[in-house]
């Protein structure tokens, strides 16, 4: 095993910031509400709104960064996303070197990859679709960014729910401890389709307005687009480069309940932030904030609370806890990448996002941000959890490098 593994370069895109700076300047004060997409329409839909990158803005971003020409229309606008997440997220880390990038790794997580984009154009061309498993697998995004950047190194790509991106992480980091490549590239992109929407909707599991995490008018999630892609690094590696490390990545846990579909087990949850915890050599009080999957969803956020009560018993030093979905919207399969970026932020910081959308929050027995300014919190650990569909849980721990901002 190689020593610690650091956080080297970030890269975010969402439907209202394209960039980390912009980003975090945009999600402290607690962000923004949701509107209806612009690439197709919503009226026929219970609930209509989401946080959709506007898809004119992405490509004006590609062709600017000279990225435009990559991506056959069908894959154009899911890993578009990614492409530029990625761009910056390489720029910030100084991988310039076409020799260093050739060592560097990828690994996606993402919902469907290509592969929606291509079966709905076909059905739109009349066409079948039947071939499209073979012109566009999950992990068509996850090739296109290795192609267009130089990256040989391991590569990989999950398709886990909502749970995708700590699974890319948790390989990620295996790879890099294990001394098989001194980086990765990893994170998560998404593009939101039509049939998304039909879905959540169906399943009654959207809020017709806003999100509202732990609030007791709670009613569901709204969902999003978008990507964040990190460099992580063996800590040596980018010490000996000169890259300024923004954080370490400390562990990964996952569990599986086996419960529900739909229904988490507050049991799967606490034994993945136990693991993580266990691996970190860690205990329960010296993680100073929690950002928790928070889906506004009533089930989810009683489940949540009900599992970290069980891994932070002692309610005199419990953490800060806090959802940013309210703010972002549920990205998806993007949604562990973004939300280890808004940790990460949180660290750096000492500060926790504002929850502008819970103005009447649930008696959680654990502080959280209130709707009109940003949380600070003081401590060196924190922690990033995520729930899928089908019972897959998992966390993550970041600890703050010295230096940061708090």
């Amino acid at each position: 095993m190689t020593g610690s593994v650091v956080i080297t370069g970030i890269g975010v895109v969402v439907r209202d910031a394209m960039g980390l700076d912009a980003f975090a300047d945009w999600l402290m004060p607690g962000g923004g509400l949701p509107d209806r997409p612009e690439h197709f329409d919503t009226s026929a839909f219970r609930a209509g709104n989401a946080y959709a990158v506007n898809p004119d803005r992405c490509a004006t971003a590609l062709a600017r960064l000279g990225l435009a020409g990559l991506l056959p229309e069908s894959d154009r606008d899911c890993a578009a996303h990614g492409l530029l997440a990625a761009a910056e997220a390489l720029a910030m880390a100084g991988l310039d070197d076409a020799a260093l990038r050739a060592a560097c790794g990828c690994v996606m997580a993402t919902t469907s990859g290509g592969m929606m984009d291509r079966f709905a154009d076909a059905i739109c061309a009349g066409d079948d679709g039947a071939d499209y498993r073979l012109t566009a697998p999950p992990g068509a995004t996850a090739e296109v960014l290795a192609r267009q950047f130089g990256l040989q190194g391991p590569f990989a790509s999950f398709s886990s729910a909502c749970a995708s991106s700590p699974a890319a992480f948790s390989y990620a980091l295996s790879r890099v401890r294990r001394g098989d490549t001194p980086l990765m590239l990893v994170g998560g992109s998404d593009r939101m389709r039509a049939a998304d929407f039909a879905g959540f909707n169906a399943l009654r599991a959207m809020d017709r307005d806003s999100c509202r995490p732990f609030d007791q008018t709670r009613r569901g999630m709204v969902i999003g687009d978008g990507a964040a892609m990190l460099v992580i690094e063996d800590e040596a590696h980018a010490l000996a480069r000169g890259a300024r490390p923004l954080a370490r990545l400390r562990e990964v846990g996952l569990a599986l309940d086996a419960h529900h579909i739909t229904h988490p087990s507050p049991d799967g949850l606490a034994r993945a932030m136990r693991q993580a915890l266990h691996r970190a050599g860690l205990a329960p009080d010296q993680i100073a904030y929690v950002n928790c999957h928070g889906t506004g969803t009533p089930v989810n956020d009683k489940t949540e609370v009900e599992a970290l009560a069980a891994v932070f018993a002692d309610e005199s030093a419990r953490p800060l806890i806090s959802s940013t979905k309210g703010a972002t919207g549920h990205l998806l399969g993007s949604a562990g990448a973004i939300e280890a970026v808004i940790t990460i932020l949180a660290l750096r910081l000492g500060c926790a996002p504002a929850m502008a959308t819970t103005a009447a929050p649930e008696p959680t027995r654990f502080p959280m941000p209130g709707p009109d300014g940003p949380a600070p919190f003081a401590g060196t650990f924190a922690m990033s959890n995520s729930l899928g569909f089908g019972g897959i849980n998992s966390s993550l721990i970041f600890e703050a490098c010295a230096g940061d901002a708090r």
